[in-house]
């Protein structure tokens, strides 16, 4: 069984652990960059302070000290430079007696630092410089009388590469244990959270007892919806169980009087004459009770396709309920047609909506000559579903409209029934917050039934 609270802790931990790591590197380049140029703006002023202090004379160039930084001449203090000087004209050395010469600061204590470039300026990161510092080296060209002057000068990163380190530390300390405190957090959010469920499902349990009839909607948003629909699964059951209980008091009802009748009739008080009409009489009353039996059988044969559970679905579950009601017929010339709106596609369970059109379709064919006509649309005023069942049958005239949903009336003894069945249907669109009337057929003549049931079923 899969934890919610553990694949929200692993969601959680891989977004916050892609997050450190991506402030990480980004944190880890920002610092050397601001460093880099921090120091190099540095080098770049210690550069023109040197090429102002050179003093060219006629044979030699000299650095007046005074002009620089202390800190040059103090052996491994971290600050170099090293100076290239060469003739701007390499035929002006016969005429001046110039040479190229190289100038090392004092603090480098002959350590040589690298001068030679193809492109300058030229910025060295992490070069090796006297004592096992880590240097960082500008190298740029510069022009004084004549002369062409490439300056290197470097500047020891060792102390501000391990002041770099360990604030990159300090960040992956503070990271580490905020992201633990990040995954607490949330475990202690999600199991408070989780009171509720821990709530609903005690309240499964007294509903299971009988203590209690539905579950209470005073719930989070994201489980409302669950909790809502439950509710209605279970009024749902509630009233189907009433009107499972109400068929079966029908059912008894309409087979306790010819019962008594049949019961009657094996009675045998010597009378030859009453022998046979009592005959007849028990076969009379059997063949009720064998249409009776017959009718709740095409009852359960029609609404025993598929899952209970499941949403009625007209286009697919309506061509289905056709063949069996043609079957149960066994008329040729009898024709079952459907148009359904497009914009209805599922409405009301599957178990209802079946016994519903059952029931209305099959008294439709029993009245019908040779035609039924079944209309299904979407009303867009107010998002009702409006089912529309006529017949090319005989119709029935405006008093017998009125009791055709009387439970137990039946308006033509010629046809086979028990008048339970509109009734029955006039229970399920209760069920549901419909309604539904009974008029005349304009289209063919026979009844016509129309319903109203709303769409958010």
């Amino acid at each position: 069984m899969k934890s919610l609270e553990k694949q929200l802790q692993i969601g959680l931990g891989i977004l916050l652990l892609s997050l450190f790591l991506g402030q990480l590197i980004i944190a880890n380049l920002s610092t050397r960059k601001i460093l880099s140029e921090f120091v190099t703006s540095r080098l770049e002023l210690d550069a023109k302070r040197i090429v102002d202090s050179l003093k060219f004379t006629e044979n030699t160039t000299v650095i007046r000290w005074r002009r620089l930084n202390p800190v040059y001449n103090t052996a491994y203090s971290g600050h170099y430079y090293a100076i290239k000087l060469e003739p701007k004209n390499q035929s002006a050395k016969s005429d001046k007696g110039i040479e190229q010469q190289t100038i090392l600061s004092p603090s480098l204590q002959n350590t040589k630092l690298p001068l030679n470039a193809s492109k300058l300026p030229v910025i060295l990161h992490d070069v090796n410089g006297p004592e096992g510092q880590h240097l960082i080296v500008l190298t740029q060209k510069y022009q004084r009388n004549g002369h062409n002057i490439i300056i290197s000068v470097a500047e020891n990163m060792s102390l501000l590469m391990k002041q770099r380190k360990h604030f990159t530390w300090v960040f992956i300390t503070i990271g580490n244990v905020g992201f633990l405190l990040m995954i607490a957090l949330q475990s202690y959010i999600l199991r408070r959270l989780f009171k509720h469920l821990d709530k609903s499902r005690n309240e499964i349990k007294n509903i299971e007892s009988g203590k209690q009839q539905l579950l209470s909607e005073n719930v989070p948003s994201e489980i409302y919806p669950l909790v809502k629909e439950f509710n209605h699964s279970l009024s749902l059951m509630q009233k189907r169980l009433e009107r499972s209980r109400n068929s079966l008091g029908n059912l008894a009802h309409a087979l306790k009087t010819p019962l008594s009748i049949l019961f009657q009739a094996l009675d045998d008080d010597g009378n030859s004459e009453g022998k046979i009409g009592d005959k007849k009489q028990a076969k009379l009353q059997a063949e009720r009770i064998r249409q009776l039996m017959e009718r709740e059988l095409k009852r359960a044969r029609m609404a025993g396709l598929g899952n209970s559970s499941h949403r009625f679905e007209p286009h697919e579950e309506l061509p289905v309920l056709s063949d069996v009601l043609k079957q149960a017929h066994k008329r040729s010339k009898l024709e079952i047609a459907f148009v359904i709106d497009e914009k209805v596609t599922t409405f009301g369970d599957r178990e209802d909506m079946l016994e519903l059109f059952g029931n209305l379709l099959d008294n439709a064919c029993k009245w019908a000559k040779s035609q039924v006509l079944c209309e299904i649309n979407k009303n867009p005023k107010n998002n009702f579903i409006n089912i529309c069942i006529e017949d090319d049958g005989m119709g029935q005239t405006d008093d017998e409209l009125l009791n055709l949903t009387q439970r137990g009336i039946r308006l033509d003894e010629s046809v086979d029934g028990h008048g339970l069945g509109l009734a029955i249907c006039k229970d399920i669109v209760k069920l549901y917050g419909g309604a539904m009337s009974f008029e005349r057929s304009t289209k063919l003549g026979g009844l016509l039934v129309l319903i109203e049931l709303p769409s958010r079923l």
